[in-house]
């Protein structure tokens, strides 16, 4: 028999048993919350605490043209950030704030009280300036308040070392950083690159004790362009002055090498500041890639791809004789097609070098739509060049197949019965400027259908010193026409230089075929109006070109002959001496071309004249001076000027117009040059110019 103080003191001792087994079971079960089902959170929450992971700055790639010149660049800065929340007085906060950093003080206290009194996200960060000075920083860390409620974080600005030059091809930037017009949008994954990350433990006041780099991230892609600075500059002042002379509202340039397809300029106007990130709608506007966003008529250029139609095709030979109803081209139920003047029987080879819309007409419609239709696919009308440049369109080629729909399922125009006959001379189809180079690149390269493109090399810079060579996708060439039909059309279009409507477009010292276009402009209410998109397309040397220039006018009340030939004129006679191409027309100096024949449409007016009167005396030449004899090189060439103590704008404009090629390093004024002035340039050879800021 047990006692009662026994079967008190064992039930006490199974009543704790039980509690501790309980609070056992709790502690596990605890346990495993923490370790198991929370466990995740918990681990994510201490690493919040205990770890951090900082950015590390990654600067955007660099862009530059083929020589290494710089056309954007981006430069470190540093940024002041303030906290709202930190700050417990914003109205005396602001007040010292405004006064350091050069702000208004009304407008950064209220501010803060906006983001003060906002709740959940957004409210916790406010940028005060970007890109602060040095001084600025320091008198920041000098403040006796808000050291916890201001930042200095690291930023960076894009600069623009040519300035306007090139705009439309480099593009710009907006305010977070992205590119949003030009390259710098088209490219702006692989400019930008991807920040990387640094791991930072801090102790429970919050100070590093350990960091390593848990992500290297990658360095923003250097890009350099096939534009060549020197062409692209003289495109461009040559561009604007022919759109003041002509009178025109805008006009697009393009330079391009017929066989890869490197495009050596690119040029709109009017032009925009790209380090403006923050544009008006007025200058959002002129950003417009008109040169490959904007098709309009090419008028009488497209007479080029016809005439190459009739004669690949056999149907026609550039000695087939064509009745140009002497003007006027009735059709039964058709309107009819006039020529600007009367002519008679031509050759096939005089109706494109007089421009006749009627001799045309009648090649397309010995053709038939379904070949013309054809030979413009040929030559790349109504397709995108997929040149790296953001919103390029294709043009406007309404299809054959009247039963043809848009991506909406929406029923699309197309050709008409007499279509054929009218887009024969540059009607009912639109082209941009870089479509138009593609095309006459067929006849300047033999035949070949190339590929337009900006990016001659794109590579990455890893932090270990290596450097990635990033792919270009460029679609080979496509034969488009005979070898023997391109050379055929290349004596052609030179006879249009010299006999025909493009007398304008000659340059001293080269051969040079082309084509004049004039597009007359249709306005709704109005009908027909005097104003015309006039264009010139041509390439030098004809047996072996080496540029194709496009120049086309929009909107101006002379035609193509006048308004574009002369800027193609200009343009080309830099280019082929900046690219050092031998001249092949030595007796056609620049001083002995005669006087253009005046020329007021896209067809001659009126036959050459010989110059009338006594043929003055001509002086003795002198005898000739001996070659030089052969060594390791021929020193020849322009004398260098002198550029120091100019700026570099006057330094490149000097250049551009004398075609010397100019290398550019550093800022400010131009300091020192090699070689030095008065020297003659050896042939190949660049300036090297040293530009540094006044002290």
């Amino acid at each position: 028999m047990r006692f009662p103080v026994e079967k008190l003191s064992e039930r006490r001792l199974r009543i704790v048993a039980g509690v501790v087994l309980l609070w056992a079971i709790v502690i596990a079960g605890r346990f495993y919350q923490l370790q198991v089902t929370q466990h995740a959170g918990l681990k994510a929450a201490a690493d919040a605490q205990q770890q951090h992971n900082l950015p590390i700055r990654v600067l955007r790639g660099e862009i530059c043209d083929r020589t290494g010149q710089i056309f954007a660049i981006s430069i470190p800065t540093w940024s002041a950030v303030v906290y709202p929340q930190k700050v417990k007085n914003p109205e005396f906060f602001a007040s010292q704030i405004a006064e350091t950093l050069h702000l208004n003080a009304e407008e950064v206290q209220a501010r803060l009280d906006e983001l003060q009194a906002r709740t959940g996200k957004g409210r916790g960060y406010l940028l005060l300036k970007r890109h602060i000075s040095q001084q600025e920083i320091t008198d920041l860390k000098r403040l006796p308040f808000g050291a916890n409620a201001i930042s200095i974080e690291p930023d960076a600005r894009r600069e623009y070392p040519n300035n306007r030059v090139g705009a439309h091809v480099v593009g710009s930037i907006d305010s977070d950083g992205d590119g949003n017009s030009g390259l710098e949008q088209k490219l702006n994954t692989e400019l930008k690159g991807r920040p990387g990350k640094m791991r930072v433990l801090r102790d429970s006041l919050l100070d590093p004790y350990v960091t390593w780099i848990s992500d290297p991230g990658e360095q923003g892609a250097n890009v350099t362009l096939t534009i060549q600075n020197v062409i692209q500059h003289v495109a461009e002042r040559a561009l604007e002055d022919g759109i003041r002379e002509a009178s025109a509202e805008r006009g697009s340039v393009v330079v391009m090498d017929p066989s890869s397809g490197e495009i050596l300029a690119l040029a709109n106007y009017p032009d925009f500041d790209p380090a403006v990130e923050k544009p008006s709608p007025a200058e959002f506007a002129k950003r417009l890639n008109a040169a490959v966003q904007a098709p309009c008529e090419p008028g009488s250029v497209m007479k080029m791809i016809t005439v190459s139609m009739g004669i690949e095709t056999g149907k026609f030979t550039p000695e087939s004789l064509i009745y140009c109803e002497n003007g006027h081209f009735n059709r039964p139920g058709r309107k009819p097609i006039h020529d600007v003047h009367p002519n008679g029987t031509l050759d096939v080879a005089g109706v494109l070098i007089k421009s006749s819309n009627i001799g045309v007409a009648k090649i397309s419609i010995a053709s038939g739509p379904e070949l013309l239709y054809s030979y413009l696919k040929k030559f790349g009308i109504g397709d995108k060049t997929h040149v790296e440049l953001p919103g390029e369109t294709g043009g406007i080629l309404w299809p054959l197949d009247c039963g043809a729909k848009n991506s909406r399922g929406e029923p699309m125009p197309c050709w008409s019965s007499s279509s054929h006959e009218y887009i024969a001379f540059g009607h009912e189809v639109g082209a941009t400027a870089l479509q138009l180079a593609r095309a006459v690149s067929v006849i300047a390269n033999g035949g070949m259908l190339v590929s337009p493109h900006l990016i001659m090399k794109s590579e990455r810079p890893h932090a270990d010193g290596t450097v990635e060579q990033l792919p270009l996708n460029l679609a080979p060439p496509v034969r488009a026409l005979e070898a023997q039909t391109a050379m055929t059309m290349r004596h052609i279009m030179q006879r249009v230089v010299l006999e025909g409507t493009g007398k304008r477009a000659k340059v001293a010292g080269y051969t040079v075929g082309g084509k004049t276009g004039s597009a007359q402009i249709f306005l709704k209410g109005k009908g027909w109006i005097n104003r015309h998109n006039s264009s010139f397309i041509g390439f030098a040397p004809v047996n072996n070109p080496r540029i194709v220039v496009v120049v086309t006018l929009n909107n101006t009340p002379q035609q193509g002959g006048i308004a574009s030939a002369p800027v193609f004129s200009k343009i080309a006679e830099t280019a082929l001496r900046v690219l050092q191409v031998p001249k092949d027309d030595p007796d056609n100096d620049i001083h002995g071309m005669p006087a253009p024949v005046k020329e007021e449409d896209d067809q001659l007016e009126e036959p050459p004249r010989k110059l009338a009167g006594k043929k003055p005396e001509e002086k003795p030449k002198p005898a000739p001076e001996p070659a030089p004899e052969p060594g390791p090189y021929l020193l020849s060439g322009p004398r260098v000027p002198d550029f120091r103590g100019k700026a570099m704008v006057a330094v490149m404009r000097e250049s551009a117009s004398l075609g010397l090629p100019v290398e550019i390093v550093g800022s400010g004024v131009a300091h020192e040059q090699s070689p030095p002035p008065g020297e003659l340039l050896p042939v190949g050879g660049r300036i090297h110019v040293q530009f540094a800021r006044p002290q």
